[in-house]
């Protein structure tokens, strides 16, 4: 297959890399377009674009505070690959529709109307804890098999550990340098203490920190409380937008310290 690809004009570990980032903007794109067809415009462009801005606020956080780096991709928002926030809110939007699904049935009403009930607090919680379970099942798959290849790389446990130095992870598909080390930013110089040694996360799972694996829960919990409730409410679009955003834009701060301080 490598002959034939060098054949083609094409380097196998590109290749690879390739595709998998143009898969995860093509989901992005998938979802979106389901969501249009299905809930409209305003919705869409609220759940989408929130999603994307928590994702991509936090993963930048968790760069430039020295926790891990994604280097060789093509194309960033901040600190973060673009398919990275683009993925993750597309996923988050499959599970909640599995979520519902699972609960209500394909032709059961639907959650607008189980919301606006009496129970409508236990509903939504288990809502989002069947969301956070569903999510952290697919991360338990997906993560591993990236960190194998090196698509993105956590700070090492201990020395010669997960670390990027020459002759300790062999690069794939690194011809693109960006972001193959935290830059000098304030960020860094304040988490420093945090990361005694360079050193960081010791309960790994996989090889990948088991802090990564409560993230996933935590976000995703998190957010779909909050984004199916504002969509519960009896708004119109501009408000359910406003308050979306603004409680997403809370998030960032308090989620991204929480989740990059500990050192479990």
């Amino acid at each position: 297959m490598n002959g034939l690809l060098q054949a083609l004009g094409f380097e196998g570990a590109w290749l690879a890399k390739a595709i998998f980032e143009t898969n995860l903007l093509v989901l992005f794109a998938v979802c979106a377009g389901h969501s249009v067809w299905v809930h409209g415009w305003a919705r869409t462009l609220r759940e989408f674009s929130a999603g994307f801005a928590l994702t991509a606020l936090c993963e930048s956080a968790g760069v430039l505070s020295g926790a891990y780096v994604y280097p060789g991709f093509r194309f960033y928002v901040l600190a973060t690959p673009v398919g990275n926030p683009a993925s993750w809110v597309a996923l988050v939007y499959v599970i909640m529709h599995i979520s519902d699904h699972l609960f209500f049935g394909p032709g059961g009403g639907g959650p607008r109307r189980a919301l606006s009930g009496r129970s409508w607090p236990l509903t939504l919680l288990l809502l989002a804890l069947c969301d956070a379970t569903l999510g952290l099942m697919l991360d338990l798959v997906l993560d591993p098999l990236a960190t194998i290849f090196n698509w993105w790389i956590w700070v090492p446990a201990e020395a010669g550990v997960h670390t990027i130095a020459e002759g300790v992870v062999q690069p794939y598909n690194f011809e693109r340098l960006s972001w193959m080390s935290t830059p000098d930013n304030p960020l860094a110089r304040f988490f420093a203490p945090f990361f005694e040694g360079g050193f960081r996360y010791p309960t790994r799972i996989f090889g990948i920190p088991l802090i990564n694996f409560v993230a996933w829960l935590v976000f995703v919990f998190v957010f779909s409380l909050q984004f199916r409730w504002v969509e519960s409410r009896d708004w119109g679009h501009w408000r359910k937008t406003l308050v979306l955003w603004a409680v997403v834009l809370a998030d960032v701060p308090v989620l991204g310290f929480a989740l990059i301080a500990p050192n479990l």
